[in-house]
Protein backbone atom coordinates (compact mmCIF):
# COMPACT_ATOMS: atom_id res chain seq x y z
CA UNK A 1 0.00 0.00 0.00
CA UNK A 2 2.62 2.29 0.41
CA UNK A 3 3.82 1.91 -2.78
CA UNK A 4 0.91 3.07 -4.21
CA UNK A 5 1.18 6.03 -1.85
CA UNK A 6 4.27 6.64 -2.82
CA UNK A 7 3.59 6.58 -6.47
CA UNK A 8 1.01 8.61 -6.55
CA UNK A 9 2.59 11.38 -4.72
CA UNK A 10 5.60 11.14 -7.29
CA UNK A 11 2.86 11.12 -10.31
CA UNK A 12 1.06 14.98 -8.51
CA UNK A 13 4.71 16.03 -8.21
CA UNK A 14 5.71 15.03 -11.65
CA UNK A 15 2.50 17.06 -13.03
CA UNK A 16 3.23 19.73 -10.99
CA UNK A 17 6.63 20.04 -12.40
CA UNK A 18 6.07 19.66 -16.04
CA UNK A 19 2.63 22.24 -15.54
CA UNK A 20 0.14 19.81 -15.56
CA UNK A 21 -3.50 19.76 -12.99
CA UNK A 22 -5.46 17.04 -13.21
CA UNK A 23 -9.33 17.91 -12.75
CA UNK A 24 -12.68 16.02 -13.21
CA UNK A 25 -14.82 16.11 -15.72
CA UNK A 26 -17.79 13.61 -16.68
CA UNK A 27 -16.46 11.42 -14.36
CA UNK A 28 -12.93 10.98 -15.51
CA UNK A 29 -9.81 12.61 -14.56
CA UNK A 30 -8.31 14.94 -17.34
CA UNK A 31 -4.79 16.41 -16.96
CA UNK A 32 -5.00 19.94 -18.28
CA UNK A 33 -2.10 22.34 -18.63
CA UNK A 34 -1.13 24.85 -16.52
CA UNK A 35 1.77 26.09 -18.62
CA UNK A 36 0.96 29.52 -19.97
CA UNK A 37 0.33 28.30 -24.05
CA UNK A 38 3.62 28.76 -26.31
CA UNK A 39 1.87 28.20 -29.93
CA UNK A 40 -0.61 30.39 -31.79
CA UNK A 41 -4.50 29.05 -31.59
CA UNK A 42 -7.19 29.64 -33.96
CA UNK A 43 -8.24 32.85 -32.13
CA UNK A 44 -4.77 34.12 -32.20
CA UNK A 45 -4.61 33.57 -35.56
CA UNK A 46 -7.39 35.83 -36.08
CA UNK A 47 -6.33 38.24 -34.17
CA UNK A 48 -3.22 38.71 -35.86
CA UNK A 49 -5.03 38.80 -39.03
CA UNK A 50 -7.54 40.93 -38.14
CA UNK A 51 -4.55 43.07 -37.37
CA UNK A 52 -2.62 43.35 -40.38
CA UNK A 53 -5.28 44.06 -42.42
CA UNK A 54 -6.82 46.94 -40.12
CA UNK A 55 -3.05 48.21 -40.89
CA UNK A 56 -2.78 48.36 -43.49
CA UNK A 57 -6.44 49.18 -44.79
CA UNK A 58 -6.27 52.11 -42.38
CA UNK A 59 -6.28 55.55 -43.62
CA UNK A 60 -4.38 57.04 -40.44
CA UNK A 61 -2.27 54.82 -37.91
CA UNK A 62 -3.66 53.88 -34.85
CA UNK A 63 -1.15 53.95 -32.15
CA UNK A 64 -2.90 51.11 -30.47
CA UNK A 65 -1.91 48.72 -33.00
CA UNK A 66 2.03 49.27 -32.27
CA UNK A 67 0.99 46.07 -29.43
CA UNK A 68 1.29 44.32 -32.45
CA UNK A 69 4.33 44.75 -33.80
CA UNK A 70 7.61 43.33 -32.54
CA UNK A 71 10.42 45.11 -31.34
CA UNK A 72 12.71 43.06 -33.86
CA UNK A 73 9.68 43.40 -36.43
CA UNK A 74 10.97 43.45 -40.38
CA UNK A 75 9.09 44.01 -43.74
CA UNK A 76 10.29 41.71 -46.37
CA UNK A 77 8.86 42.13 -50.13
CA UNK A 78 10.66 41.56 -53.37
CA UNK A 79 7.40 43.13 -54.72
CA UNK A 80 7.55 46.40 -52.58
CA UNK A 81 11.11 46.47 -53.37
CA UNK A 82 10.89 46.36 -57.23
CA UNK A 83 8.41 49.58 -57.31
CA UNK A 84 10.37 52.05 -54.90
CA UNK A 85 12.08 54.74 -56.79
CA UNK A 86 14.10 55.35 -58.90
CA UNK A 87 15.23 51.72 -59.33
CA UNK A 88 14.23 49.73 -56.47
CA UNK A 89 16.06 48.48 -53.89
CA UNK A 90 18.30 45.03 -53.93
CA UNK A 91 16.14 42.04 -54.02
CA UNK A 92 16.11 39.97 -50.86
CA UNK A 93 16.67 43.49 -48.57
CA UNK A 94 14.02 44.21 -45.55
CA UNK A 95 11.80 47.17 -46.40
CA UNK A 96 11.09 48.00 -42.89
CA UNK A 97 11.86 47.70 -39.46
CA UNK A 98 9.60 48.92 -36.60
CA UNK A 99 10.40 52.23 -36.36
CA UNK A 100 10.61 52.80 -40.18
CA UNK A 101 6.89 50.71 -40.48
CA UNK A 102 5.47 52.85 -37.93
CA UNK A 103 6.81 55.83 -39.48
CA UNK A 104 5.34 55.08 -43.10
CA UNK A 105 2.27 54.15 -41.64
CA UNK A 106 1.78 57.76 -39.90
CA UNK A 107 3.42 59.77 -42.81
CA UNK A 108 1.58 57.65 -45.56
CA UNK A 109 -0.74 55.28 -44.35
CA UNK A 110 -0.99 52.29 -47.31
CA UNK A 111 -4.74 52.54 -47.50
CA UNK A 112 -5.11 49.12 -49.12
CA UNK A 113 -8.61 47.82 -49.51
CA UNK A 114 -7.25 44.25 -48.04
CA UNK A 115 -9.83 41.06 -48.30
CA UNK A 116 -8.38 38.02 -46.83
CA UNK A 117 -9.54 35.10 -49.48
CA UNK A 118 -7.74 31.68 -47.59
CA UNK A 119 -6.34 31.76 -44.26
CA UNK A 120 -3.82 28.92 -43.74
CA UNK A 121 -1.84 27.08 -43.46
CA UNK A 122 -0.79 28.22 -39.92
CA UNK A 123 1.48 26.37 -37.29
CA UNK A 124 2.96 27.22 -33.74
CA UNK A 125 4.27 30.86 -34.63
CA UNK A 126 3.81 30.94 -38.56
CA UNK A 127 0.47 32.21 -40.61
CA UNK A 128 0.23 32.55 -44.38
CA UNK A 129 -2.58 33.56 -46.22
CA UNK A 130 -3.68 34.78 -49.88
CA UNK A 131 -5.45 38.30 -49.77
CA UNK A 132 -6.23 40.60 -52.90
CA UNK A 133 -6.93 44.16 -53.35
CA UNK A 134 -9.19 45.44 -55.69
CA UNK A 135 -8.32 49.32 -56.35
CA UNK A 136 -11.01 51.49 -57.83
CA UNK A 137 -10.47 52.99 -61.07
CA UNK A 138 -8.18 55.57 -61.50
CA UNK A 139 -7.05 58.17 -63.82
CA UNK A 140 -10.27 56.73 -66.19
CA UNK A 141 -8.46 53.17 -65.77
CA UNK A 142 -10.68 49.85 -65.41
CA UNK A 143 -11.12 48.34 -61.48
CA UNK A 144 -7.20 46.81 -61.20
CA UNK A 145 -7.43 43.38 -58.55
CA UNK A 146 -4.46 42.49 -57.00
CA UNK A 147 -3.73 39.03 -55.56
CA UNK A 148 -1.00 38.35 -53.22
CA UNK A 149 0.60 35.87 -50.46
CA UNK A 150 1.82 37.08 -47.12
CA UNK A 151 3.54 34.80 -44.00
CA UNK A 152 3.79 36.13 -41.18
CA UNK A 153 6.28 34.74 -38.14
CA UNK A 154 5.05 35.86 -34.90
CA UNK A 155 6.40 35.92 -31.19
CA UNK A 156 5.05 35.72 -27.87
CA UNK A 157 5.49 38.56 -25.60
CA UNK A 158 4.35 38.58 -22.31
CA UNK A 159 0.57 37.57 -23.18
CA UNK A 160 0.50 39.23 -26.55
CA UNK A 161 1.44 37.38 -29.63
CA UNK A 162 3.39 39.82 -32.25
CA UNK A 163 3.98 40.22 -35.71
CA UNK A 164 7.67 39.89 -36.10
CA UNK A 165 8.40 39.58 -39.27
CA UNK A 166 5.96 39.97 -42.90
CA UNK A 167 7.56 38.47 -46.14
CA UNK A 168 4.64 39.48 -48.73
CA UNK A 169 4.30 38.67 -52.35
CA UNK A 170 2.07 40.45 -55.11
CA UNK A 171 1.33 40.36 -58.60
CA UNK A 172 3.12 44.01 -58.87
CA UNK A 173 2.36 45.10 -62.27
CA UNK A 174 -1.50 45.27 -61.74
CA UNK A 175 -0.31 46.82 -58.35
CA UNK A 176 1.56 49.50 -60.73
CA UNK A 177 -1.46 50.31 -62.78
CA UNK A 178 -4.11 50.39 -59.61
CA UNK A 179 -2.32 53.07 -58.22
CA UNK A 180 -1.62 55.28 -61.53
CA UNK A 181 1.51 54.19 -63.03
CA UNK A 182 1.95 52.55 -66.58
CA UNK A 183 4.21 49.59 -67.96
CA UNK A 184 5.59 49.34 -71.26
CA UNK A 185 5.19 45.76 -72.92
CA UNK A 186 8.12 44.31 -74.67
CA UNK A 187 7.47 43.64 -78.07
CA UNK A 188 7.90 40.47 -79.53
CA UNK A 189 11.12 38.12 -79.36
CA UNK A 190 13.27 38.53 -82.09
CA UNK A 191 13.18 35.86 -84.57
Amino acid sequence: MRFFSTLTFAAAASAAAIGTTTIKRNGLDVRVSTEPKKCLCKADVDELVDAYVTILSASAWDPENEKYIHDDFLDVSDSINTLIPPAGLPLGNPIFNKETFIQHQIDQPDNLPVVIEKLGPWNCNGISFVWTATFKKFGGQEEKRVRGITILETAKVGEQWQIKHIDVEFNTINYLLAIGGSITRPGPPPA
